[in-house]
């Protein structure tokens, strides 16, 4: 073996054009490899950071037939109901997401923060580092005064000392202990929100009145629960929907509404959806880097019949003088491992630089995305595909030897056209399989292209250009009513829409793009449902005077909210294009009135508590979570901040300059007013919109530059077979042309075998795209799997690099001299 690694070695360090060639091409593809599956490994494939955590679950109610659907949010009743009654769970927690203002050393600061009942940490069997985390008593009304700390903001906060337990800390204006302080490693993300670090955690008390019967199905927490041991998902769903069964029964109140509906309890591992929305899209990229591989390995399996015909006779003389078909093989293996772990070595060099020009460009916005890097697992995988890789490749020589007439080989004097019929046959084989998976990998990448294009295209509903955004939180110490609320937010629009370059500004509580909605059911007046239609539950916005011109949205019809809509006038809503449809279809909707449920045991009812709003605007449609809004989206309504204050007003302001030029004035603006309030989510809307496209971005992107490498690499496999070809028919080329063939005829001799082997690679390639079709379909927003304009552009783009690549051989070829090749 010993020797063979140093007769391996001697013959690559000679073979110095074959070896460079060939090691370029695989370090390319297995980087193209070591990336993406970093980037699965980490994303998809590695457990989450907790013991058992494969057995961590989320509850999420969901009413599809009422438009608020594939969310994890329950209801405390629920959480309640789902401790006594359920026997498959080991423990159960509910959780919610807030920010806090929090003051550090005379500056106000704003941490993300996790509200959470004492068994969260039980769920995720952690404990604190320091101190603990928080007793049962601490989860009651009254006695939910203490915090625990992560790493990150012990180390900042109080210097890492171990005296910062029992210490106090001001959030939102009141006092707080510290209790615990978490283990540097800890952190939690359930897919629901970006990935950011959480700062503190406090208790989360439920009050009587969320404990009720009356809040069943109001929805505002997240429900977490640990499997026991042999416990399945399966198990659990049945169990929580036996449990949705019965109280069907328990409130028939809600019955026919919760059927109408289509009510239903969804039980889906943490793990699961935290990469919903990547899962399908990384798996496809993966796939597209293994095509990426089997491309360069062609590439590199031509060159490797190439050199095998010119050592042809030293192998055959080998085996003449007494060496087995063993030894042969094993020389040949021992070569290739070398040639492909020499490429991998490079290839994880590349794919480490690839893995930082990602994050400089932003392109790692995914779950656990901070996680990916190159580690020993890549490492490992790297090494192992280059292994498969080079096995792989020594069948090639080793087949070309295995039954070769050794007699005609040594005493065949070295002259060109000694190849069989079936080394050609099988060097045009790997063309038409380079051209076919580069038709499928760029029909991919085109596809993932034009459904990005698609959703570019999308109206939003406002003019995203020229918006600056800024969020604060007003805690309930220092503005314990309505009307100091409302104070607030009207003096600091008044400054911020004085500073220059302002051309409008308001605020809401549900910034597009943002993080912070709801819906609610509300119903219209007179409006009469057919036997099985559901209530609908459409999001539910504040908004000041200004916001919609600040947002460049669009008026239908009516008016937007002004100074007439105020604590003491007349209730007024505005509403969007989609709801008036569906409440009021071919009628004016101004004047109508729209009601929320008094009754929680009759929820359609009109009582003396019942309050309407007067409809005096519509607008089009607003896009608030996302581009791509669900089918079951059943519209928005609107209500004046005048007449429902804001307590986390989000502030939007249109200039006619940059409008990140506004940050700087528009933090000193607000803490002119209050210096206490952080302003935190400074950032244009063009950014938040940007960061919501992320998870689409992205893979387009990998997609294009595996595309962009597949192209690559079938030119050269095209060109290297044509120019091989053209060497070996040499004399065959200079007997037709000293017959008089002319050097055009030459030409198209050698241009059609390469569009012969283009067009029977773009059949095979269109065949595995309908085979994929489906697959793609889930991928893509706007364009089928089969898209006539990508299949036509990749097809002419495919034709015209690899024509291009064929007509240099074919050149080449009718400038051959008939004397030269002829007494060659």
């Amino acid at each position: 073996m010993v020797n063979d690694l140093r007769v391996g070695l001697r013959l690559l360090a000679r073979d110095k054009t074959f070896t460079l060639a060939s090691v370029a091409t695989l370090a390319l593809c297995i980087a193209a490899n070591v990336v993406l599956f970093s980037i699965v490994d980490h994303v998809l494939l590695r457990p989450l950071p907790w013991p058992n955590a494969d057995r961590l679950v989320l509850h999420g109610n969901q009413y599809p037939g009422a438009g608020a659907c594939c969310g994890t949010s329950s209801g405390v009743p629920d959480y309640y109901d789902r401790l006594r009654e359920t026997t498959v769970y080991d423990e159960q927690a509910m959780y919610t997401w807030s920010t806090v203002t929090m003051d550090q050393n005379g500056s106000p600061a704003r941490v993300l923060t996790m509200n959470v009942t004492p068994s969260f940490f039980r769920v995720l069997s952690e404990a604190a580092s320091i101190g603990r985390t928080f007793t049962e008593d601490e989860g009651e009304v009254g006695h939910e005064h203490e915090v625990v700390l992560s790493y990150g903001l012990w180390q900042s906060a109080f210097g890492g000392s171990a005296a910062a337990v029992g210490q106090d800390l001001r959030l939102n204006g009141q006092q707080y202990t510290v209790v615990g302080v978490m283990p540097r490693a800890f952190s939690f993300l359930d897919g629901n929100t970006p990935d950011r670090v959480v700062g503190l955690w406090r208790p989360l008390a439920f009050t009587p009145q969320q404990k009720s019967d009356d809040a069943r199905h109001s929805n505002s927490w997240q429900h977490i629960a640990r499997l026991k041991p042999g416990a399945t998902v399966e198990q659990a769903q049945e169990q929580i929907n036996l449990l949705n069964a019965r109280n069907l029964d328990r409130f028939p109140q809600f019955r026919q509404l919760l059927i109408n509906a289509h009510f239903r309890t969804d039980v889906v591992r943490l793990q699961d959806n935290l990469v919903r929305d990547v899962k399908p899209t990384l798996y496809w990229l993966w796939g597209g880097a293994f095509f990426v591989l089997l491309i360069g390995g062609v590439n590199v399996a031509n060159l490797l019949l190439v050199r095998t015909s010119a050592r042809l006779r030293e192998l055959v003389t080998r085996i003449a003088l007494g060496s087995g078909p063993w030894r042969i093989a094993r020389q040949l293996v021992v070569e290739n491992l070398l040639l492909t772990m020499f490429s991998s070595v490079v290839g994880v060099a590349i794919g480490f630089a690839a893995l930082r020009l990602l994050r400089v460009l932003n392109l790692m916005d995914l779950p656990r995305g901070s996680e990916v890097r190159i580690d020993a697992v890549v490492g490992v995988y790297a090494v192992a595909i280059a292994a498969a890789v080079g096995i792989a490749l020594a069948l090639v020589p080793l087949a070309h030897i295995v039954g070769v007439n050794m007699a005609s080989v040594l005493t065949e004097q070295g002259r060109s056209g000694t190849v069989s019929r079936g080394t050609r046959l099988l060097r045009r084989a790997f063309v038409v399989l380079q051209v076919a998976f580069a038709f499928v990998l760029l029909v991919g990448a085109g596809l993932l292209l034009a459904s990005f294009r698609r959703l570019l295209a999308v109206d939003p509903g406002f003019a995203p250009d020229h918006v600056l955004t800024a969020s604060v939180g007003l805690p309930q110490t220092r503005y314990p009513d309505d009307r100091s609320v409302r104070t607030f937010t009207d003096d600091t629009l008044a400054r911020l829409r004085a500073l220059p370059g302002v051309v409008a500004g308001g605020a809401t509580d549900s910034i597009p793009f943002g993080s912070n909605h709801s819906d609610s059911l509300i119903l219209a007046e007179g409006y009469q449902m057919q036997p099985g239609e559901s209530v609908i539950s459409p999001a539910d916005v504040v908004v000041t005077p200004g916001y919609f011109q600040a947002m460049g949205a669009r008026l239908v019809r009516g008016r937007f909210f002004d100074a007439r809509d105020g604590a003491d006038a007349p209730k007024t809503i505005i509403v969007d294009e989609t709801l008036a449809r569906r409440f009021w279809p071919d009628q004016d909707p101004l004047g109508r009135r729209l009601y929320r449920p008094s009754d929680p045991s009759n929820l359609l009812a009109v009582t003396p508590r019942t309050v309407f709003f007067t409809v005096v605007g519509v607008v089009h449609d607003i896009k608030l979570t996302t581009l791509v809004e669900d089918k079951g989206a059943v519209g928005a309504y609107f209500f004046p901040a005048g007449q429902q204050p804001m307590r986390g007003p989000v502030f939007a302001l249109r200039s006619a300059v940059d409008p990140m030029s506004l940050a700087g004035p528009a933090r000193a603006a607000i803490n002119s007013l209050d210096r206490e309030l952080a302003v935190y989510n400074v950032e244009t809307m063009d950014d938040r919109m940007r960061q919501s496209l992320a998870t689409r971005r992205s893979p387009m992107l990998l997609a294009t530059a595996f595309g962009a490498v597949a192209l690559l690499l079938s030119a050269i496999g095209v060109y290297g077979v044509l120019a091989y070809l053209v060497t070996q028919r040499t004399r065959e080329i200079g007997i037709r042309l000293a017959l008089g063939s002319s050097a055009q005829a030459v030409f198209q001799l050698v241009l059609r075998e390469a569009i012969v082997l283009v067009g029977v690679g773009f059949v095979v390639g269109a065949a595995g795209v309908l085979v994929l079709k489906r697959s793609l379909d889930s991928l893509l927003y706007g364009v089928s799997g089969a898209d006539p304009l990508v299949l036509a552009g990749v097809t002419a783009t495919l034709a015209l690099v690899a024509v291009g690549a064929g007509a240099l051989p074919a050149r080449r070829a009718t400038r051959i001299s008939p004397v030269v090749a002829l007494t060659d």
